[in-house]
């Protein structure tokens, strides 16, 4: 007898949280294309590129129906084998409706930026730099746990990788389109 009732107390301590707690997603992560306008000078015919592609992963941790944090990771392909390897952490402000959840955010991280050429900035193969990240986007549900993603943004690293400029920060329009999976509930 006092086992089920030990038991049953336990059951219904674990189940009161649940209750109490509102209806939004807690954990959400999105895989998607990013494009990325940032200058970057081509080391064989001096020419600066400006559209960069790769790849988006944006993890959320949703503290109320509001607020939350944010963790972007983007990895784009620079051109002659330079790579950037970008990481954020932030805040984000929501606001959730039935057919669309629009959003803003910012935070600062690095950019690591791999295989620069030894011309433009220093006698190094590698280095790291400073950033910021503003932006905003929407979410559009399709399902409890499926939505899809569009975010645009604004990324400065503090690295003078635009010979034109006398300028440490270098920044770039960001936009990213994917698939958001909700992983808690």
């Amino acid at each position: 007898m006092v086992k089920t009732i030990v038991v049953a107390c336990f059951v219904l301590l674990l189940a009161i949280p649940a209750l109490a707690q509102d209806d939004f997603p807690r954990i959400q992560t999105s895989m998607g294309y990013a494009n990325l306008s940032l200058p970057f000078p081509d080391p064989t015919t001096g020419i600066i590129g400006q559209h960069h592609s790769g790849f988006a992963n944006e993890t959320s941790f949703n503290l109320t129906k509001t607020y939350g944090l944010n963790n972007y990771m983007g990895i784009y392909g620079m051109g002659n084998g330079a790579t950037l390897i970008s990481d954020f952490f932030g805040g984000k402000v929501m606001y959730r409706g039935e057919k669309f959840v629009p959003y803003a955010l910012a935070g600062i991280g690095f950019g690591y930026f791999n295989g620069v050429q030894p011309t433009f900035t220093n006698p190094y193969s590698s280095q790291s730099a400073f950033g910021t990240r503003i932006g905003a986007g929407a979410d559009i549900p399709l399902g409890d746990i499926l939505a899809l993603k569009v975010e645009y943004s604004r990324m400065n690293f503090h690295i003078g990788l635009d010979p034109t400029s006398s300028s440490s920060w270098t920044g770039g329009n960001n936009i990213t389109v994917g698939v958001v999976f909700t992983l808690v509930n």
